[in-house]
């Protein structure tokens, strides 16, 4: 109920309900001013109206026109992310509220919060008021306290789930390990809460972790999609293709619309040669994604192995026209040449790739056999010594061919 709610209006209503009450003070200060007094008018009582009311009340205003200034700030949008700082927003309202309280009770006198009273009430002179007005700082102290309490939970949900961008893994994992600790969670809870710590551990690159969450998340839960399609994409990865295509099957079965399921279940296709499989998953994504270029461009390379030159080419150009810097279109055009026999073609094709891309591992190991292939073995070497200093990207070469897959985020949901 309360995660459609903004943040910011959540904050502007506190600062609002907190204004109220000097906000009131004050105009009844200068509209009752001794000076503006009628003087046919009878004397009023202005014993609420002193300077030491007015200085606090001048001093608590100008501090909540400033916080409600900052709070569209870049720095505070930042801070407001912080999943502590509603709750302890909150709690500092009810504090204060309750320090009202007591202070009314030692006192004798106390003025109801966001009421808009034009000053204090006396217990000796005003009983009802007083009484009614200690009551009414207690449950507004009692709202805010239960408000902070509820958003503390959230607060870890949304971190753990990261339902809004900006969270750290490490941010994820802490908030989900705090869900894990509470006793109430079901089963179907649980499950959700690994599958999304799963996900944190896969984005810091910790994938054994990430592969025993999603393991047990799968266990809790054998309809969760995502848990079975992030850890397929960690199968890949590791060159697990067999396991990776179970768990891509597995999901899509669960969530047919998966594009991603689709996308990476095709390049697995590919890596192994079953490429009538991967040309029919690429043809589904686009039935998904007319304009996904990744899967025009991986499905034109499925034709150029199959020697189809005109279904590849028609894939290229239709690739191209959505990215004309996409890379992986001239890798395509490259094996299209060296499969005709034109290798000095391909060669072009990957020498210009790797002007765009220098890190491109894969146009590097194909350029480094073709120049083999062509007699010039002193530019192979030299291609081979640089894919060598390219460990990081000697992965990429065999996992991403179209672009590096992000896990899907866990949603709750299957």
């Amino acid at each position: 109920m309360f995660d459609a709610i903004p943040t910011k209006a959540w904050l502007l209503m506190a600062i609002a309900a907190a204004a109220f009450a000097p906000a009131r003070y004050l105009y009844s200060h200068i509209e009752h001013s001794p000076r503006a007094r009628d003087i046919t008018m009878p004397p009023e009582d202005l014993g609420w109206r002193t300077s030491e009311q007015l200085i606090r009340s001048s001093v608590v205003l100008a501090g909540l026109a400033a916080i409600a200034i900052f709070i569209f700030t870049p720095a505070a949008e930042k801070f407001a992310r912080s999943p502590e700082f509603f709750p302890i927003l909150m709690l500092g309202f009810g504090a204060f509220a309750f320090f009202s309280v007591v202070d009314g009770l030692l006192k004798g006198r106390i003025e109801p919060l966001s009421r808009g009273s034009l000053g204090p009430y006396e217990r000796d002179t005003q009983p009802k008021r007083f009484w009614a007005s200690l009551s009414w700082n207690t449950v507004l102290g009692g709202a805010f306290v239960w408000l902070a309490f509820v958003t503390i939970g959230q607060a870890d949900e949304e971190r753990c789930y990261d339902r809004q961008t900006g969270h750290t893994p490490q941010e994820e994992l802490s908030a989900c390990n705090e869900l894990l600790g509470r006793r109430h969670n079901s089963s179907q809870d649980r499950a959700d809460i690994l599958s999304a710590r799963g996900y944190a551990y896969h984005r810091l690159g910790e994938y054994q972790k990430a592969l025993a969450d999603y393991d047990q998340a799968i266990d809790l839960d054998p309809a969760n999609s995502y848990a079975f399609y992030n850890r397929g994409l960690i199968y890949q990865r590791l060159g697990d293709r067999r396991r990776a295509l179970a768990d891509y099957s597995a999901s899509l079965k669960l969530r047919p619309e998966n594009a991603g399921g689709y996308l990476n279940r095709g390049l697995t296709f590919l890596d192994i040669g079953r490429l009538d499989e991967a040309i029919a998953d690429f043809t589904r994504l686009l039935e998904l994604e007319p304009d996904n270029q990744w899967a025009l461009v991986n499905r034109g390379i499925a034709y150029a192995w199959k020697d189809n030159r005109a279904a590849a080419e028609r894939d290229f150009a239709a690739a191209t026209a959505i990215d004309p810097s996409n890379t992986v279109v001239l890798r395509g055009r490259a094996l299209l040449s060296a499969r005709s026999g034109d290798m000095r073609k391909a060669v072009d094709f990957l020498t210009e790739a790797l002007r765009l891309d220098p890190a491109d591992a894969w146009s590097l190991r194909m350029r480094a056999d073709l120049y083999w292939r062509l007699g010039e073995k002193e530019k192979s070497r030299e291609d081979d010594d640089r894919l060598g200093r390219l460990s990081e990207d000697a992965e990429k070469a065999q996992t991403d061919r179209a672009k590096q897959v992000a896990p899907a985020v866990p949603t709750g949901g299957n």
